[in-house]
């Protein structure tokens, strides 16, 4: 695929190319057309994760790429100190919208992952969840916001659960649920960032593989797996992960959770203080657009 895209770039001999995301495979293309003696214009939308590990990419990058457009505002410095201009265009969190304000309904959003495997791993933990519930808040409502195809296998895991639990891939409920979820358990990810962005008190929890977990202590630089715990550097949203997350610690944290209201409401007015490291007061693609705009002038 890099050899016929690289062909194509060249042929075509285009005034601007925008590559997004997947570092690794950006990279090698790239270094592939400036060997080709393509000298027009390169972006990068979405920074490779140097912060996280493997920095000297930060470096590498510079000398390919004219700009790199990064949603978090700290990793400009990291790519700065090699002479690579960058752009803070935000996370796209920017487009959902706050709205905390709505009155809570008793709820708890169960989110266990959006790949089949971190299902699998998780799950045993979301079962310790639900029973917690049911001796704690048994009328509460479990809200599990899924895909297509791992709705089958969740509901199959819950099958016999006695709390009312709703699982559903609709995009217009899920945001309905939302709004009125109290707490949630997220799988770390993504989901775990709109989560706080929704203001939504919260437990995030992960696990590799022992032999992964060994491995990636040896090169991770970073002490947490959520982004605001990162930019932080402290522990603001509760998380476990690997080979803290046990069944001990885990029913700990999440009884936390759901009667320690103090807790939360501090865990909300810290995020806060961080979201403007993660978006600006304008939507991504207006930023982007502009800036690529300016490229094509």
């Amino acid at each position: 695929m890099i050899i016929f895209l690289s062909k194509k770039i060249i042929s075509n001999n285009y005034d601007l190319v925008i590559t997004i995301d997947s570092p690794d495979f950006n990279y090698p293309l790239i270094k592939r057309i400036r060997k080709k003696k393509y000298n027009k214009k390169v972006i990068q939308i979405v920074a490779p994760t140097v912060w996280a590990w493997r920095e000297y990419r930060a470096k590498k990058f510079a000398k390919l790429f004219d700009e790199i457009f990064i949603l978090f505002n700290f990793e400009n410095s990291y790519f700065s100190k090699f002479g690579l201009k960058t752009t803070f265009i935000g996370h796209p969190i920017f487009y959902i919208e706050n709205r905390n304000k709505i009155k809570k309904d008793n709820y708890i959003a169960f989110l266990p992952g959006s790949r089949l495997n971190e299902v699998k791993k998780l799950f045993s933990f979301f079962q310790i969840a639900y029973e917690q519930l049911l001796i704690i808040n048994p009328d509460i409502t479990i809200f599990i916001p899924t895909l297509p195809h791992l709705e089958k296998i969740i509901s199959v895991y819950v099958d016999r659960w006695k709390i009312k639990t709703i699982i559903t891939t609709d995009n217009i409920l899920i945001e309905k649920y939302y709004l009125i979820s109290k707490f949630a358990l997220v799988c770390s990810g993504t989901a775990s960032l709109e989560i706080a962005k929704r203001k939504i008190p919260q437990l995030v929890i992960y696990k590799l593989n022992f032999l992964t977990e060994i491995i990636l202590k040896i090169f991770v630089k970073v002490r947490y797996a959520n982004i605001i715990n990162i930019i932080a550097n402290k522990m603001i949203v509760p998380e476990l992960t690997n080979s803290s997350l046990t069944k001990k610690k885990f029913i700990k944290y999440f009884v936390n959770l759901i009667t320690d209201f103090d807790s939360n409401e501090k865990q909300i007015i810290a995020i806060d203080s961080y979201l403007n490291q993660i978006e600006t007061n304008q939507p991504p693609f207006t930023i982007a657009a502009k800036k690529i705009d300016e490229y094509l002038q």
